[in-house]
């Protein structure tokens, strides 16, 4: 199989409109965290007990960069990936109110009345327009070759909320599978058009979860993932590859959020998801036999984008103000643990359209074989049935895509 060197990448924005950092009555502190400076590849933090720390980076950006230049260095090179074949991630991590949702979806109101990539749109659109335009160039282009191309795109959109999934296209509650990280119930819509796309992104805003806190006036309270699926034939071969463009909710102090109640029960389920998050990469980073995916639903869902066969980038958002250099400092050392992180990415060409069916059939038919014998039992009530059960529907719904696909 064909590999892809460098797969694990990291970026960092800084949210502020000055060059240099705030100062605040903490300044006066010299025990204390504060940012001292950026530079194009590296974050200069003075840290307690260490003295001036660099946190080195691919790339930084300051809160003065366009949106363009971020997708651009950040996002467009997963977009060639998964289009070539490759599964790709785009991660979006740090406190609340550091840009991760200014940086994916563009500021608030973009979305609105858009047919089309405007200044302010974030990496999600302009995502969906370069994938959709190469996909079409790619078409074009193979037209005569001996092994013509055939893309077809199609999307899922889905936020996790206190580790329950729900389906943003739909409202409704779906799940991820354990055995795979693949979403169940959520509905994958066509995409074949930008204005269809941005039609999905709509439908799916207004489903979002957001709240104002004392850190954040318009604060996301879930962890929002749109995937894109990329659907290749190159002459008689299929090619799968998938695009996972995530949005994490930010994490929080209480104390400086001062959410309560209903409040304080989302940050509490947001911080534990994103504990278990750093948990994985530290697994990752540290070859440990044991990584505990399976613990949220977030980290089930991005297996394969965290520790699999996908180029991935964490884009790391961080204020620039003194005041929260505590939470600028922990996002950096995410930053620096998920940069240790090695994927090997993978091409994911298949065989031709014949021999994969064949595959699934052979598969299917040992699956429905094994639930036959436990129902004989009476064994149907053990979870070893349910995941039987789950394991023959995704098996029967690749069977349908993959032989709609072939007809066309």
């Amino acid at each position: 199989a064909e590999e892809e060197v460098g797969a694990a990448e990291q970026m960092m924005g800084i949210n502020g409109d000055s060059d240099s950092p705030r100062r605040s009555q903490r300044e006066s502190d010299p025990a204390a965290a504060r940012l001292l400076g950026l530079q194009s590849s590296q974050v200069v933090m003075y840290v307690p007990g260490q003295g001036v720390r660099p946190y080195p980076f691919s790339r930084v950006f300051d809160g003065k960069c366009e949106q363009d230049k971020v997708y651009d260095l950040c996002a467009r090179p997963a977009v060639l990936s998964c289009l070539n074949g490759f599964n790709a991630c785009v991660l979006a991590y740090g406190q609340t109110g550091s840009g991760k949702t200014h940086s994916c979806f563009g500021p608030q109101g973009t979305l609105e009345g858009a047919t089309g990539v405007a200044g302010q749109s974030g990496i999600v659109v302009r995502a969906l327009s370069e994938a959709l335009e190469a996909a079409q160039m790619l078409e074009e282009s193979s037209k005569l070759s001996p092994t013509p191309v055939t893309t077809k795109l199609a999307a899922q959109y889905v936020e996790i909320y206190n580790d329950q999934v729900t389906d943003l296209l739909t409202g409704e509650v779906c799940d991820v599978r354990r055995a795979g990280g693949a979403l169940a119930g959520a509905v994958e819509c066509p995409v074949e058009s930008l204005d269809g796309a941005m039609r999905l992104l709509r439908a799916g805003q207004v489903r979002k979860r957001f709240a104002a806190t004392a850190m954040n006036d318009r604060s996301s309270r879930a962890h929002t993932v749109f995937i894109l699926q990329v659907r290749q034939t190159r002459g008689d071969s299929l090619v799968n590859a998938t695009l996972h463009l995530v949005d994490l909710a930010g994490s929080e102090r209480l104390k400086k959020s001062k959410a309560e109640g209903k409040r304080k029960t989302e940050a509490v389920g947001i911080n534990k998801s994103l504990m278990v998050l750093g948990k994985v990469i530290a697994a990752l980073v540290e070859g440990k036999s044991h990584v505990p995916y399976l613990e949220t639903k977030l980290t089930t869902l991005l297996k394969g984008a965290l520790g699999g066969a996908s180029r991935t980038t964490a884009l790391i958002c961080c204020r620039q103000d003194d005041a929260q250099a505590d939470e600028t400092l922990q996002a950096l050392r995410f930053g620096e643990r998920c940069s240790l992180v090695t994927n090997a990415v993978q091409s994911v060409a298949a065989s031709s359209a014949s021999e994969a069916l064949a595959a699934i059939d052979s598969t299917l038919k040992a699956t429905l074989a094994s639930m036959e014998s436990l129902r004989n039992r009476g064994k149907s009530h053990l979870s070893a049935f349910k995941q039987l059960q789950d394991r023959a529907e995704q098996l029967t719904q690749r069977r349908r895509a993959i032989a709609d696909f072939a007809r066309q």
